[in-house]
């Protein structure tokens, strides 16, 4: 397979099989050139203390990225993908797993918890269109070992969203656009870490996560991240 990262997310990712060169098709007497609708598929690294990664499709590796970094989309044939992640430079994964990719869906790949147990969290992405004049966010919590968190505004009262845990996420909802957010997580009504000056742009999708151990106090510690789906 091969891979390519598309600028944009608003152009549907087709691509046709004889810009490819998979040689398992090579010999098909019915082969031809109708386009194939792509998946389409971003990595994420959001393991702390985990250092450089690549991402493998079907052993065949992609892209290098570092802790709270993405990599944009990339296209991938629908249907069972291994998927998985190896250290820099090594193709011996530190996991993997099957997914099933439907053509035309994005997916976020999520690689999660700390080094020695490191798994991937596969996330649909509901690239529609946010409402006239709106923005869209979704919330993920990624903090290893955490109980529950919400995700609020600062100045007001009701949160975004309630009570995820590790691992768990929310659809996207349609916010107001604005820029200066100052986003709260916070657990039990207390506010465990602020993000603010956050620039949330009228027809933009996000997703805003929780990072990080509430027990480390370097660049592995408890925090928000924010990505721009599109």
């Amino acid at each position: 397979m091969k891979f390519k990262n598309y600028l944009s997310t608003s152009t549907k990712i087709f691509f046709s099989l004889l810009a490819l060169t998979l040689t398992i098709s090579a010999c098909k007497k019915d082969f031809n050139d109708d386009p194939i609708e792509a998946a389409g598929i971003g990595f994420v690294h959001a393991s702390p203390g985990t250092g450089p990664l690549d991402f493998i499709v079907d052993n065949q590796k992609g892209g290098t990225f570092t802790y709270t970094k993405d990599l944009g989309y990339y296209s991938a044939y629908p249907g069972t993908r291994l998927l998985g992640v190896a250290k820099k430079d090594s193709l011996k994964y530190l996991t993997n797993l099957n997914a099933t990719l439907k053509p035309g869906i994005f997916y976020s790949v999520f690689v999660v918890d700390t080094l020695k147990s490191t798994k991937l969290l596969v996330v649909e992405d509901d690239l529609k269109a946010p409402e006239t004049d709106k923005a869209k966010v979704r919330f993920i919590n990624l903090s290893p070992g955490s109980a529950a968190y919400d995700l609020g505004v600062t100045g007001t009262a009701a949160p975004l969203f309630t009570a995820k845990a590790f691992k768990e996420f929310t659809p996207f909802i349609n916010i107001a656009p604005n820029d200066n957010y100052s986003f709260e997580l916070k657990q039990s009504g207390t506010v465990k870490v602020t993000l603010p000056a956050i620039k949330i742009e009228k027809g933009k999708i996000y997703t805003i996560w929780a990072k990080g151990l509430t027990s480390a106090t370097d660049s592995t510690a408890l925090g928000l991240s924010v990505l721009s789906n599109n």
